[in-house]
Order: structure tokens, then sequence, then C-alpha cells
């Protein structure tokens, strides 16, 4: 079954469980399309992802770049000079109201607080919207951008490449063809952050001047404001600060655990509990251990499908490694353990089925990769969907987000209402659904 067919099969699942039909879900993709021949496009984060973002969207025929945006100069000079003719903005809300009416799309590859602000005003005005992974930075937010992607009917895509790439597709294809029985756990792990961004650090002291290239004040944005400190935040190391990022989880989860919830078809957890260290006041910690329990499903055994999450460099137990005839694994991986097997599924590498011995008859297929951006303009251009819209990638997101509030109270058990969009009877998990908003940052779908 194809890639297309199995996000098919999210949505006629979730659908159910959430009172919304097939047919509206299609429909939020295919109520609006780009007009005119060309789509006329502004970039909004250029640096970093956000450099990726724009050469891949500008390298398909039917785009022109028009307009860029960046909050760092060095970035926004670097990608003019790739974009020859784009007016150039320092200020997202300047470009969005200066533009009006000569853009169609935008993508937003900002630090993940932004997102959400950026995004919803961007859905307000009509743009189809790709944006980068994580969909939000909090739970109440990524809620807020589903539901306007759903009633503004534009084109969306979240940043998660590695869902249309070959490796995914082939996993897909071992898993649909039952060879490892129903599931009855997942479990999900990432290598990050160690050597990647700090985690388990206090705010510095003091202040460093700001580079002139700088505008602070907008690249501190929604959130609470705070002295520049030199090689702390911008121009990557945000990623584990609350404030700004989402740690780990929020980062690889949208990559990794993505097969789980796709190929699955998982709706809303039932509860989460998270083993590892409690978060200080400014970061993610070193290390973390979310297990989840989800519904059962057509391809689960009876009980809740269990799902572990592990970042920091912690894999699947040992134990569990013996039974399938395996010393290591990958450092990043999701793998499927089944009544008959286990099922691999490697975003950077090949798939493969465990025990080897028992499945070592059993070809692996190809795998066919697609573009993820060019999917998007595809869209936008009324040809074929994207595989990863909003209404997909703000649950996804919301799943790995609940990791990070379980993450506040370890070895507590956290039950959820996805219905309501909030915990049962802990109002004191619920304020971490949300964030506060700076002053004259407020987002009024949040209000």
């Amino acid at each position: 079954m194809s890639p297309s067919l199995s996000r098919r099969s999210f949505l006629e699942f979730t659908a159910a469980a959430g009172g919304l039909s097939l047919a509206s879900c299609a429909a939020a993709q295919s109520r609006r399309r780009t007009s005119g021949a060309r789509l006329r496009h502004a970039g909004i984060g250029v640096g970093g992802m956000g450099s990726t973002d724009l050469d891949q969207i500008r390298a398909h025929a039917q785009v022109d770049v028009v307009a860029l945006c960046d909050v760092d100069e060095n970035n926004l000079r670097s990608a003019a000079e790739r974009c020859p003719g784009a007016r150039l903005y320092r200020d997202w809300r300047e470009l969005l109201d200066k533009e009006r009416g000569n853009i169609d799309s935008v993508h937003v590859s900002t630090p993940d607080h932004m997102h959400a602000a950026i995004t919803l005003a961007a859905l307000a005005r009509g743009l189809h919207v790709y944006c980068q992974k994580p969909l939000t930075r909090t739970v109440n937010e990524a809620r807020a951008v589903s539901r306007s992607a759903r009633e503004s009917g534009v084109v969306t895509q979240m940043g998660i490449q590695n869902h249309s790439n070959a490796a995914y597709d082939a996993a897909l294809q071992l898993f649909r063809a039952r060879h490892i029985g129903r599931v009855h756990e997942v479990h999900v792990w990432t290598d990050r952050p160690a050597g990647w961004w700090p985690q388990g650090v206090g705010r510095p002291e003091g202040q460093d001047e700001v580079p002139a290239t700088l505008d602070w004040d907008k690249w501190i944005g929604v959130a609470p404001l705070r002295p520049f400190k030199k090689d702390t935040y911008h121009a990557f190391r945000w990623r584990g600060f609350k404030d700004f990022g989402t740690g780990a989880q929020g980062d690889m989860a949208c990559h990794l655990m993505d097969p789980a919830l796709w190929f699955l078809g998982l709706s809303d957890p039932l509860r989460v509990r998270s083993v590892g260290p409690r978060p200080n006041d400014e970061t993610y910690p070193l290390w973390s251990t979310v297990h989840y329990e989800f519904p059962a499903n057509d391809w689960t055994t009876r009980g809740p499908l269990l799902l572990t999450w592990r970042d920091g460099g912690k894999k699947v137990p040992s134990d569990l490694l013996k039974e399938l005839g395996l010393e290591q694994i990958v450092d990043n991986g999701c793998l499927f353990v089944g009544e008959e097997g286990a099922l691999l599924a490697d975003p950077y590498g090949k798939p493969a089925l465990y025990p080897a011995e028992k499945f070592g008859h059993i070809a692996l297929p190809e795998g066919v990769a697609r573009n993820h951006w060019f999917e998007w303009v595809e869209a936008c251009l009324g040809r074929g969907e994207t595989s990863a819209p909003f209404e997909y990638a703000a649950h996804l997101t919301e799943v790995a987000l609940l990791g990070n509030v379980a993450l506040r109270f370890p070895h507590e058990t956290l039950d959820w209402n996805g219905g309501k969009g909030r915990f049962i009877a802990r109002p004191d998990a619920d304020l971490l659904l949300g964030a506060p908003q700076r002053t004259g940052w407020e987002i009024a779908e949040l209000s």
C-alpha cells in the first residue's frame, strides 16, 4: 500500500474518533488552490533549515520567490543573493501586511516558539503554508493551527522530509504485508541532544552586546524577554531551552515517532508517563524515557498499544535486543514489536525484520522517494495532495509535546482526554499545555 493510502487510513481512523469525516479532511486540502500558473512564494526564516527549505522550494520550475524575511541580516543577505529581485524584510508582520495580494504561499522556518504566531497569521490571510517541525511549541498551539488550517482550506505541509523518503516507504510496504503480525509495543529512540545542542543547563548570567546584524527583540518574539548572550541561543543552540524549543523529543519525535502514528493509525493517547529526570527551570533534561498507551485498533493486539520514547542515547532494552538476536541497533529508529517478530523503520537506512533467521527469505522492497517540498508546491498548484498536512502534523506534534509535559511529573501517570484536549483531573498539568505570551505579541487564536 502506498504512503498516501496509509495516510487515508489514518484520517479515516482519527476522523471517526473525532467526529470529522474523511471527506471534510480532504476538502481542507482541496478547497483553495493557487489560481495562476505559478506560485508566488515568501520565505520567513531563511537561515539553517530555512535556507534548505528555501532552496528546495525555489528549485521548482513554477515557483517565484518574491519576498524574504529573517531577523538576522546575514541570513537575509545570503538568501537574497540566491533570489535576485525578492523584496526583503526583517519583520514577518510587515511582510504579511505589505505583500498582501502579492504572495500565494510562505514557508515558516524559525525557532519553534515562533511557528504558531507566524503560521496562524499566514493561514488567516489565506496563504498556503509549509512549516518546519515541530509544528508548534505547545499543545494548545498545535490544536489552534490545526483548526485554522481546516477552516482556511489552504494547502499545508509540515517539514518532516523523512516522511517522503524511500526508507520509510520500504518500511511501510513491509509493515502492510503483516510479516510481524499484530503489534503490541513500539520503541522509538534518538541519540539527541548530546553533541547537537545543550540541555540540562541553566540560564547564563549577565548579557552581551547584541550584534548589529541581529534584531534580538523580534527573535524573542512571543517568548518572555531575556538578555542576549553570545553563542547561547542564536543561531541554533536554542532548541533545548523551554521558552524557545521543544527539546530532543519535540524535535526528533516528529521524524522518528512518525512511522508509529502513520503506519498504525494511532489516535489520541490514553495516558502518558515519564520515568526520566525532571527538567530544570530553563532547559529539558539530558535524557528522558516516556511511556504512552494508545487505544487498540485493527493493527494491534487487544490491550492498549504501548509506545516508549527514549532520547539522550537511551535505546531499546538489552533483553529485547537479545530476544531479537541483536547485539546493537541504530542510533535513531522506530521498532515495531509484534506477535511474530519485529520491524525496524530507520529514516537513514534500510528497514529490517527481526529475528533475521526467521525473515531472511523476505526480499526488502526498494521504496519510492518523493520530494517533500515539491509535493507541497504541486498541491498548491492544484495537482495532488500533501502527505503531512497540518491535520496530521498537529496530531503528531501534540503526541510528542505531551511527552514534554509528562517530564514535569516524573513517575506519575497522566490520563489524557483527547476529545477535550485536557488531562483528566490534573489542572496542574493542563497549565503546561500552553505558554505565556509577551505583551504586544499575543496570539489572538490563543487568547
